[in-house]
C-alpha cells in the first residue's frame, strides 16, 4: 500500500523537530571532515586540548587560528576530480535506441550532456559539486527533483539532481518516504502583515509515487503546498551517496567517507598547530627587559598610595603599577643610571637593557610534527605524494604504492559512476515515462558509463623526481622509457599531440636510452644493422616528417609506422652510399 502524505504527517515532520534515529551521528561524522575542508575553527579540538586553559586564552587561540588542514583536503579533492580526465572515461549513448516518439531536440543525450540546467552537463555538475559533497558527507542524499512542473501534458520535464547533506535529511523510512530540508529559503509575512521574513523553510516529502514541495507561510511554521506531483516512478527518486560501510542501525546503513581515515591525523595537525601558534607568540617574539633606577614620584617607591579600597587595603599605585619604580625614558631614548643612588650596588649590569633569551627548539619540533601529521593524513589514503616531499629524502618520503592508490581512486570512481547511473535513470523516468511506456525501451536509452581504470593522479614533479632517481640508479632503459612517457602524458595533457609524438619516438627508436658512443660501438662490432642505427640517430626528424606527411600517422598500427620510418632510413643510407661512390670516383680520377 502506497505511503500517504497526510496533513498530520506534514505537521509532525516540519514543526515538531522530529529527526530520524541516526540523525545526530551522521551529522557528527560529516562535521569531523567538513571542519577541516571548510577551514572552520576546530573549537572542540582546541577546547579539549587545554581543558584548564583560561577562557581569554582559548578565545585568543580561536581568533588567530589559520586553517592549516584545509589545503591537504583541497588537494585530495582536486586530484580526484581528474578522474574525468582518465583515458578510458567515457559516456556512450546508442542513438539507435531512441524511439521515434522522442523529439530529436529532447533526447536524453542532448539534455544531460548539453542542456543540463546550470552546468551544461551532468558530468560537469558531478565533478564541480557532487564529488566534494560525497567525499565530505557519505550519508548525504541525492534527490532527483523536477525543476518545474510542466503545465502542458506534451512538455518534457527538466529534472535536476540535488545533494542534501546529513543535516538536511530530516526523516526517512526505507522504501516508504524521505523528508528533506532545502538550503533555499522563502519569504513570508507576519500575521498582521507588518513584517516580512526571508528565512522561511522549504521541505520536500518524497515517496515512491509522489513529491510534495512545501514552503513556510507564517511565523508559526505552518506549511503551504507549492506543488503535489505524482511521478509514479515506482521507487523513491532519492538515495544515499554511500562510501565505506560503518554499521547498520535503526534499519539504516551508516557510511564512513572514503577519506575519513584522514581525520585523526588532521585533528592532530589542527591541535598541534594551535599549540605552535601559542608557542610562536610566547617564545619567538622579542621581549625587552631593563634595570631601572628611577623611583616612582607618586608613591615614592612604595608601590602603594595613601588611599584605601572598600576592604580597607591600600590601593596600588597606578603610575608604576605597584612596582615602585619607573623607566626613566621611552624605549628609543637613553637610560641614565645614577650610580651614586642610595642602595645601588657599584657593580652596575652592562648593559642595563637587554632581551630575554628564548629557545626556539620547541617551535621547530612542533612545526615538524604538524607537517608530519599532514603528510600522514595524505598517506592514509595513499596520496602522500601531494605533500611534495622529494623522493631523494630517504626516511621521510615513502614510495607511492601505485596499486593501493589505484584501488583507492578506483573505488571512488565506481561510487561516482553508480551515482550517475541512478541519476540518469531517474531523469529518464521523469522525462519519458509517458512518451515511452515500455520500460525496457526507456532503459535502452540510458548511457553506458565506463568505470575508468587508468588514472592520472601523480603530479609531474613527482614523476620527474622518479625518472631522475631511476636514471641515477641506472635501471633498465626500457623502464625509463615508460616512466618518461608517463611524464610526457602528464606534461602535455592539454596538448596530446605532443605526447603522441613523444610516444611514437619512444616506440620507434630501436635503441632508446643508449648513448651515441654505445650505438657506434655496437655498429662497429656488427651488433646492429645499418637501418636500425640510422633510425635511432634520426628518429626525431623521421617522426616529424611522418607526421607532416600523414595526418593519421598517430592512429596507424606500430608495424605500419615502422614501414614509414624504415623507408626514411633506407633513403638516408642510399644517399650516403651515393655520396661515397662519388667520393671514390673522384679520388680514383685524381
Amino acid at each position: 500500500m502506497p505511503f500517504e502524505i497526510t496533513p498530520e504527517f506534514i505537521r509532525n515532520v516540519t514543526k515538531a523537530n522530529r529527526f530520524h534515529g541516526n540523525y545526530n551521528e551522521t551529522v557528527e561524522l560529516a562535521k569531523k571532515i567538513t571542519v577541516h575542508a571548510d577551514g572552520e575553527v576546530p573549537e572542540t579540538l582546541i577546547n579539549i586540548r587545554r581543558p584548564n586553559e583560561p577562557e581569554a586564552i582559548k578565545e585568543y587561540r580561536k581568533l588567530i587560528y589559520v586553517p592549516k588542514t584545509k589545503n591537504p583536503v583541497a588537494k585530495v579533492i582536486n586530484s580526484l576530480s581528474k578522474i574525468r580526465r582518465s583515458q578510458d572515461w567515457s559516456i556512450e549513448y546508442n542513438g539507435d535506441s531512441v524511439p521515434s516518439s522522442v523529439s530529436k531536440d529532447e533526447t536524453l543525450e542532448l539534455y544531460t550532456e548539453s542542456k543540463y540546467p546550470g552546468f551544461t552537463s551532468i558530468t560537469n555538475w558531478v565533478f564541480a559539486e557532487l564529488l566534494k559533497r560525497y567525499l565530505l558527507d557519505a550519508n548525504s542524499f541525492v534527490a532527483v527533483l523536477p525543476s518545474e512542473i510542466p503545465t502542458e501534458s506534451n512538455k518534457y520535464m527538466n529534472p535536476v539532481a540535488e545533494v542534501f547533506s546529513s543535516s538536511q535529511v530530516v526523516d526517512f523510512s526505507a522504501g516508504e518516504y524521505i523528508v528533506l530540508l532545502s538550503c533555499d529559503t522563502v519569504e513570508f509575512t507576519s500575521a498582521a502583515g507588518q513584517r516580512t521574513y526571508n528565512n522561511g523553510k522549504i521541505f520536500y516529502i518524497i515517496t515512491d509515487s509522489q513529491i510534495v514541495k512545501l514552503k513556510q507561510s507564517n511565523t508559526k511554521g505552518d506549511m503551504e503546498i507549492v506543488y503535489d506531483y505524482l511521478h509514479n516512478i515506482g521507487e523513491i527518486p532519492a538515495f544515499k551517496v554511500g562510501g565505506i560501510f560503518f554499521k547498520r542501525v535503526n534499519n539504516d546503513t551508516i557510511y564512513h567517507s572514503r577519506i575519513f581515515t584522514m581525520v585523526p591525523d588532521l585533528d592532530e595537525a589542527a591541535r598541534e598547530y594551535s599549540d605552535l601558534q601559542a608557542e610562536i607568540v610566547q617564545h619567538i617574539h622579542s621581549e625587552k627587559y631593563i634595570y631601572t633606577n628611577t623611583e616612582c614620584p607618586v608613591c615614592k617607591g612604595t608601590g602603594m598610595t595613601n588611599k584605601r579600597d572598600d576592604a580597607g587595603n591600600f590601593v596600588k599605585c597606578s603610575n608604576c603599577n605597584g612596582m615602585g619604580s619607573i623607566k626613566s625614558v621611552s624605549p628609543y631614548g637613553e637610560y641614565v643610571i645614577n650610580i651614586g643612588m642610595k642602595g645601588l650596588d657599584q657593580n652596575v649590569p652592562t648593559p642595563p637593557v637587554g632581551y630575554v633569551s628564548k629557545s626556539t627548539d620547541i617551535a621547530r619540533l612542533q612545526d615538524e610534527r604538524v607537517k608530519s601529521h599532514l603528510k600522514d593524513a595524505l598517506a592514509s589514503i595513499n596520496m602522500e605524494f601531494l605533500a611534495d616531499t622529494p623522493l631523494s629524502q630517504s626516511g621521510t618520503a615513502k614510495e607511492v604504492d601505485r596499486d593501493e592508490l589505484n584501488n583507492f581512486v578506483s573505488s571512488i570512481a565506481e561510487d561516482i559512476v553508480a551515482i550517475m547511473d541512478k541519476i540518469y535513470r531517474f531523469i529518464g523516468e521523469y522525462r519519458y515515462s509517458l512518451i515511452v511506456p515500455d520500460k525496457a525501451k526507456r532503459i535502452a536509452m540510458l548511457p553506458k558509463i565506463n568505470v575508468p581504470e587508468k588514472f592520472d593522479m601523480l603530479n609531474s614533479k613527482y614523476l620527474m623526481d622518479e625518472v631522475n632517481l631511476a636514471k641515477t640508479s641506472k635501471v633498465n632503459p626500457v623502464l625509463i622509457k615508460h616512466m618518461e612517457l608517463e611524464y610526457a602524458r602528464k606534461k602535455y595533457n592539454s596538448d596530446l599531440s605532443k605526447a603522441f609524438e613523444l610516444e611514437a619516438i619512444y616506440d620507434l627508436d630501436p635503441f632508446y636510452g643508449y648513448t651515441q658512443d654505445e650505438k657506434m660501438s655496437m655498429k662497429s662490432n656488427n651488433g646492429i644493422t645499418d637501418i636500425d642505427y640510422v633510425i635511432s640517430c634520426n628518429i626525431q626528424q623521421f617522426v616529424t616528417s611522418a607526421i607532416a606527411e600523414n595526418v593519421d600517422f598517430f592512429s596507424l598500427k606500430l608495424n605500419e609506422k615502422k614501414v614509414i620510418i624504415v623507408k626514411y632510413a633506407d633513403d638516408v643510407i642510399k644517399q650516403n652510399s651515393a655520396k661515397e661512390t662519388i667520393k671514390k670516383e673522384a679520388f680514383s680520377f685524381n
